[in-house]
């Protein structure tokens, strides 16, 4: 396996090349979050290098390879898979696919034929956890070690009176499923809410299943709208995130700005509050989009409040929102284009050529 300080080296190369070796706006555990929930869809080689570790370890537990066999004598030598300490002799590959277990437990479940290739007490197939560890060490007198399943199992139907368990675990012992027509006990994928591949291991499901989980943003469909340009999508996203690097970030970055005021209408100080829409010069760019297309102006002067008030639609049903999407999402390019014009090539357009240049992009996407 690949070393953890060898693959956040490799990150940090990754961001550096996204960001260009400057500023890094948007932090890389940010941009490897899905869309839905914040980040641009890129997959942490992190989780990737967990997930790759728990598809070792599931090959392993299948068995049926030369591989596997070989490890399986060479490390196991007999003992049970999930109870087997890990010892300092192991290979490291070996030693990873153990660590990996308390993962691998979540994402499968067993499907038994006669539960004679199912270690009753040690192999976890009551929801994840073996008998063992629901139980406790029998202090009864009980023996453990080297029954498999079929001790409970009569006529293809689950006994669990055979070992007087309480009602509750009896019922949740029959909830695992036994299937004649399987050819023998099999460990089959089943991460919470996977139902795709019939019990097939998937890598995307496992990715998903190592991952770090977060809400959905509300602003999903104002950045990734479809069709919407990557220039616009990309400026939108910053957006959200409060990523843009206006002046007044710039500064907080410790970055030397000559003159922290606005260039569109050089009355306040740049922010992204003010420049969108609190800005003039940008709010007659939005203004006269609404005016022209969506049927009104609204009295809201922040993009937020803009989104909440398309979001409210007042009846106009999904197309008239789609498009109201589109057409904020390009003025908020669009104004940022003119900005950066102005501060690195000293060049303005006039209002008439960026309200020419919006509909320009959105007659594109949106005839």
């Amino acid at each position: 396996m690949v070393p953890l300080a060898t693959i956040r080296k490799i990150e940090g190369i990754c961001a550096k090349f996204i960001w260009h070796g400057g500023i890094h706006a948007i932090s890389w555990e940010q941009l490897c979050r899905p869309r839905k929930e914040g980040g641009v869809g890129l997959r942490s080689l992190v989780s990737v290098r967990e997930a790759a570790g728990i598809k070792l370890a599931w090959r392993f537990l299948q068995g049926g390879s030369l591989w596997s066999a070989w490890m399986s004598s060479r490390y196991l030598r007999g003992r049970n898979f999930w109870v087997c300490d890990i010892d300092n002799n192991f290979s490291v590959s070996f030693k990873h696919i153990l660590r990996n277990r308390p993962v691998l437990r979540k994402a499968i479940r067993r499907k038994m034929r006669e539960g004679g290739e199912t270690d009753l007490w040690l192999d976890p197939w009551i929801a994840g956890q073996s008998l063992l560890e629901i139980l406790g060490p029998q202090s009864d007198g009980v023996e453990y070690r080297g029954l498999t399943c079929r001790r409970i199992i009569r006529g293809g139907v689950w006994r669990p009176e055979e070992y007087r368990f309480t009602a509750q675990l009896g019922g949740e012992i029959r909830q695992v499923q036994i299937t004649p027509d399987v050819l023998s006990d099999v460990w089959v994928w089943a991460p919470p809410g996977y139902t795709e591949g019939a019990g097939e291991f998937r890598f995307s499901s496992c990715y998903d299943l190592v991952r770090s989980h977060f809400d959905k943003i509300e602003e999903y469909d104002f950045i990734w709208g479809k069709g919407l340009a990557r220039k616009m999508q990309l400026s939108a996203y910053k957006l959200v995130l409060d990523r843009l690097l206006t002046r007044d970030r710039l500064l907080r970055f410790g970055v030397p700005v000559p003159d922290p005021t606005c260039v569109l209408c050089e009355a306040e100080n740049e922010s992204i509050g003010h420049l969108f829409f609190q800005c003039q010069v940008a709010w007659s760019i939005w203004a006269e989009q609404s005016r022209r297309y969506l049927g009104g102006v609204g009295r809201e002067r922040d993009f937020r409040e803009i989104l909440q008030w398309i979001g409210d639609g007042r009846g106009r049903g999904q197309s008239w929102a789609r498009r109201a999407r589109l057409r904020l999402a390009a003025s908020v390019w669009h104004v940022w284009r003119e900005r950066n014009r102005r501060i690195y090539e000293g060049l303005s357009t006039p209002l008439v050529g960026i309200l020419h240049n919006i509909e320009s992009d959105v007659l594109v996407i949106f005839p």
